[in-house]
């Protein structure tokens, strides 16, 4: 009953003129991001992948054994790292891996596509029931290159399990990487369609701020000054992140920016103490010397930072043939553009980060990363305003474009989604607000709608008493989620209805609840939708 709902849902949102589309008869294949894709330690080395040998993310992750050796491979002995699902494995589907972290950020894509008349692997060895919709999940700690030319081997199987001879790919931000380091050293004849959804083609400063401080998801992250090291330990071999490092492109002003002005604002990737901001050969040797502590605990990897300069050139600029070039740009959303190192006292003098939220984009990538392929913006690029990152595969404004492109006969035209940002820096909120680093801002919690957790972010221009509290549809306040003198910044915020059952008693039910941040003379409510 609950996927009729859905069904009915999509429909009136859509409009009936989807579902008069046809789908094209070439299976779609989704290439997720990093850290997308669930990784078991199969302990048993049995390939039934049970609940508790979950690694990313889940209970093992914190016995490190998501550990690569300095070349960034796996370490040797016991050693049983897989990616779920694994296929005949019964006890643990892809439907299973969508209803938990990290997967359940794309279950939106998987059932929109569905609800329009595509059908789901459901990884086993019958492929006799027209399936057409395919998921590759990859270990993201590994290789970009390493995981393209598994994905060119995972076509070919698509291939011989549908009997057709090309596919569509769809690959999410560093899914994208992927995809497109696939179709630049491998057989490009095999894909017909590859639709971008906010890739960083030209790397993004997050991944800095990742590596340098730790930081990790938004939801994990409460506030800005909350420090990782289990992360920064994890990055330090990972090559995954040392290839999504913002590239020479990032920092060359000088290539097609699109419409947009302010690009200037990109040579601001990393400033250092005294107030210098690196460019791009500045930074590269400066994170070849960078540690954490004078005592050296913590570095980066040379190796992998010399091996990822490499990867960076080769795939900066790719011979797409025949392909169909389609490319979705989030924007409208505070993104990190700038990292500053922060050089901490006596006795340990560690070296730390502090990340500001000032640049226009999907609040993961900046928009001229995601629109630059090539260092050109392509024909058939589409703008997609207040969505985050990890929600614009699951949005109805790329299932229209998705739809539109894979319909037979195709419709490229979506003028609604056809106007870039006037700015890198400026970004307009749904009520039109101008947001810059000098104004007050609350935005949209995320995931909404949820359960049982949500995430608010909020900006102070100046150190300001705070109060951020949720109320229900009659104004009765139901929790207090910040109360107290805060630094100017930007901050983020948990909202747990399960945790606040628990400690109160008061089992909120499904249904719209508002929440105000006040600080002086600045009042901002916006609402939230807690689904059960």
């Amino acid at each position: 009953m609950k996927s009729l709902y859905k069904i009915i849902a999509i429909s009136l949102i859509s409009g009936s003129q989807y579902f008069a589309q046809t789908p094209d008869s070439l299976p779609v294949i989704y290439v997720p991001g990093i850290m997308a894709s669930p990784l078991y330690d199969d302990i048993n080395n049995n390939n039934q992948l049970a609940p508790e040998e979950k690694a990313w993310f889940g209970p093992q992750f914190i016995t490190h054994c998501l550990w690569l050796k300095p070349n960034g491979i796996d370490p040797d002995g016991n050693y049983n790292i897989k990616v779920a699902p694994l296929r005949n494995d019964t006890a643990n589907t892809l439907r299973d891996e969508l209803l938990d972290v990290p997967m359940d950020l794309f279950k939106g894509f998987f059932d929109n596509m569905e609800a329009h008349g595509y059908i789901l692997d459901d990884y086993d060895d019958n492929h006799n029931e027209g399936e057409n919709l395919f998921c590759f999940t990859y270990d993201w700690r590994k290789n970009n290159f390493t995981n393209a030319e598994l994905l060119s081997f995972f076509i070919d199987s698509v291939k011989n399990w549908t009997g057709i001879n090309q596919v569509n790919l769809v690959g999410h931000s560093m899914g994208g990487i992927v995809s497109k380091t696939c179709i630049n050293n491998f057989d490009k004849s095999r894909i017909k369609n590859i639709v971008f959804i906010a890739t960083p083609n030209l790397g993004a400063p997050e991944v800095l701020t990742v590596m340098l401080k730790g930081k990790l998801f938004e939801w994990l992250n409460f506030i800005n000054e909350i420090e990782w090291p289990v992360t920064r330990s994890l990055a330090r071999n990972l090559p995954s992140c040392y290839q999504l490092i913002p590239s020479f492109s990032y920092f060359n002003l000088n290539l097609n920016n699109g419409y947009s002005s302010g690009v200037e604002i990109y040579s601001e990737c990393l400033q250092i103490p005294g107030g210098n901001y690196l460019n791009y050969s500045e930074l590269i040797n400066y994170l070849r010397d960078y540690e954490t502590c004078l005592m050296g605990i913590e570095t980066l990897n040379d190796g992998l930072l010399d091996a990822s300069e490499i990867f960076k050139e080769d795939i900066d600029t790719v011979d797409f043939g025949q392909i169909n070039v389609f490319n979705i740009v989030g924007h409208n959303q505070l993104t990190i553009g700038k990292n500053k190192i922060i050089t901490g006292g006596f006795p340990t003098y560690c070296n730390t980060v502090e990340y500001s939220r000032n640049l226009n984009g999907d609040f993961t990538v900046p928009v001229r990363s995601a629109e630059l392929i090539n260092g050109k913006i392509f024909e058939h690029t589409y703008y997609v305003s207040d969505i985050k990152h990890h929600e614009l595969p699951g949005s109805q404004e790329t299932l229209t474009i998705l739809l539109g492109i894979f319909s037979d006969p195709p419709n490229y035209n979506f003028p609604q989604f056809s106007n870039p940002p006037a700015s890198y820096s400026g970004i307009t909120d749904v009520e039109n607000e101008i947001l810059t680093a000098n104004s007050f801002y609350l935005s949209q919690n995320f995931p909404n709608p949820f359960n049982p957790r949500t995430v608010i972010g909020y900006q102070l221009p100046v150190s300001s008493d705070v109060k951020i509290k949720v109320y229900d549809v009659l104004g009765n306040e139901i929790a207090t989620l910040v109360d107290e003198y805060k630094p100017a910044g930007s901050y983020e915020v948990e909202f747990n209805t399960a945790s606040l059952s628990s400690r109160t008693g008061l089992a909120l039910t499904s249904g719209v609840y508002f929440y105000q941040l006040k600080t002086g003379n600045f009042i901002k409510t916006k609402k939230l939708i807690l689904i059960k």
